[in-house]
């Protein structure tokens, strides 16, 4: 028996949704591309006062520091925000991104870890003692930042305001199903002082 109803799969975007949802795959590499072929990319220094600083403190003392970070991290926002598609709601966004939080990471992580080791983004995180690469750390940091970004993105896309969100919406339970190891706290952290440079 067929169950294939055609009229829902019309109603749902059909081919065009498809389609639209490969072209902004195209464009997110096209934009990682872009930053880490630019040969004057910034690189991020350290304040002193942020050494003994959580990870996440870092995180957030570097990005707004950096506003070329901060500039691809919103053309990542606006381009992954149309994936989210025609449900604005905080639960369809949501429901989203328990879907496809996982598929996304595993897309662009290693992207994102280029250029935060290009840019030195909570270096200090991620690199051990002796000079060398903590991976295990950089992909966290990675990760940190990824949520972020989809956050945002999420939000943009229900059309509402990034204060208005804290931890324990359906929107950062979302997060911490679809990522690993991120805490909606954390993400709502940085988001009340980064999210609205990002959602320009």
């Amino acid at each position: 028996m067929n169950t294939f109803d055609f009229k829902n799969y019309l109603a749902a975007g059909g081919v065009d949704q498809q389609l639209t949802e490969t072209q902004v795959h195209e464009e997110i590499n096209i934009i990682f591309e872009e930053f880490l072929n630019d040969s004057i990319n910034e690189n991020i220094i350290e304040d002193k006062t942020q050494l003994e600083e959580s990870a996440i403190g870092l995180i957030t003392g570097g990005l707004l520091s950096a506003p070329k970070l901060l500039a691809l991290l919103g053309k990542l926002v606006k381009k992954i925000a149309k994936l989210f598609g025609k449900d604005t709601s905080e639960e369809g966004v949501a429901a989203k991104i328990e879907k496809a939080g996982e598929n996304l990471e595993k897309k662009y992580i290693k992207l994102l870890m280029k250029a935060i080791k290009l840019t030195g983004l909570a270096k200090k995180v991620w690199t051990k003692e002796d000079g060398s690469i903590d991976q295990d750390e950089l992909h966290d940091t990675a990760e940190v930042v990824f949520a972020v970004i989809l956050a945002v993105a999420a939000i943009s896309a229900t059309g509402g305001a990034i204060s208005a969100f804290k931890d324990g919406s359906a929107l950062f339970g979302a997060l911490e199903t679809g990522l690993t190891g991120i805490k909606g706290a954390e993400i709502a952290g940085i988001l009340g002082k980064v999210g609205s440079k990002l959602a320009a």
